[in-house]
């Protein structure tokens, strides 16, 4: 990714360690926000983070100079802001990821949420961990936790329980289309919803590690879940992490144990895969109380975020 020319630095404050400027980021300013999110980890402010490769692919289109913004002070940076947007039923809504010390990130705060406004979004969203520094000074609210669930993958596991009328698939046999009109169907009445195409649901995960469940006779898809292997630096959790995301049942079929059946079935693949734990992350106010399935089946929480959202008229 080439780095893009940026506007001049604007001055913040002179410190012990030299002036604290405002820039714009650049490309190649990725290894240190990888380091600072490393130390963000460290620190309790963030539960995980992608793997380099995979965050380098995130970004490979990022705009930089439009939509990130980095704190530097005695040529160091301390805090980083970078803003996505998404379109959702109820209009766009801003992703805001901030990193570094609260000290050091109240300025990019304030810019994320003003190009969020300006912009034309509905809503600005801030994952934080819980029991962070709250939000309400910049206009936002508590919208609801958000929880990470794991189980580890070294213990000995029962064989997943099929459901009687369905059979299962994984992605080397599913339907063309079939994945894309299950996620948006089974999440359509969920918080927040973002429909989405094959790219964004399926991507580059592994055809064994997507998992369908159809009507049998019939052959009509309704449930999925997707999953992928993931290194984390600095993460307490065995490595590698299976991560199992997108685990989704269309309304009409839901309370009859698809979910339970095709996550437990997904973790026996990625612990053939050779995960050594599971995770995955769910709604803490899920309409559908997902997480009792998930205790059922072993995962505990072990993170718990908050979602803080500021709402734009």
């Amino acid at each position: 990714m080439p780095a893009v020319a940026t506007r001049a630095a604007e001055p913040l404050a002179v410190t012990s360690r030299g002036p604290r400027e405002l820039r714009a980021g650049r490309a190649g300013d990725l290894p240190r926000l990888i380091e600072l999110w490393r130390r963000d980890i460290e620190a309790g402010r963030q539960d995980a983070m992608p793997g380099e490769t995979r965050f380098s692919i995130l970004l490979g289109r990022f705009d930089w100079e439009a939509r990130s913004r980095v704190v530097e002070e005695g040529g160091q940076i301390i805090g980083a802001a970078l803003v996505s947007s998404r379109m959702s039923p109820e209009g766009a809504i801003a992703g805001v990821t901030i990193v570094g010390a609260p000290e050091s990130t109240r300025d990019l705060t304030r810019w994320a949420l003003g190009l969020s406004r300006a912009g034309g979004a509905r809503v600005a969203q801030i994952f934080t961990a819980r029991g962070s520094r709250p939000l309400h000074e910049f206009g936002m609210h508590l919208a609801r936790p958000w929880l990470r669930m794991d189980r580890s993958l070294d213990e000995p596991m029962g064989d997943p329980l099929p459901v009687a009328g369905y059979r299962l698939i994984d992605g080397a046999g599913a339907p063309p289309g079939a994945w894309t009109e299950i996620f948006n169907r089974s999440f359509a009445d969920h918080w927040r919803f973002t429909p989405r195409a094959h790219e964004e649901i399926v991507g580059d995960r592994p055809p064994e590690l997507c998992v369908m469940a159809l009507t049998s006779p019939g052959d009509e898809p309704v449930a999925i879940a997707l999953a992928e292997l993931e290194r984390y630096e600095r993460d307490a959790r065995p490595q590698p992490v299976g991560l199992v995301s997108s685990v989704g049942t269309v309304p009409e079929h839901r309370r009859r144990g698809l979910a339970g059946w095709l996550v437990a079935e997904v973790d026996m693949r990625l612990k053939a895969a050779g995960a050594r734990t599971a995770s995955l992350y769910v709604d803490g106010l899920s309409q559908t109380r997902a997480f009792d399935v998930y205790r059922k089946l072993g995962f505990m929480v072990t993170h718990e975020a908050e979602v803080w959202e500021a709402s734009f008229p």
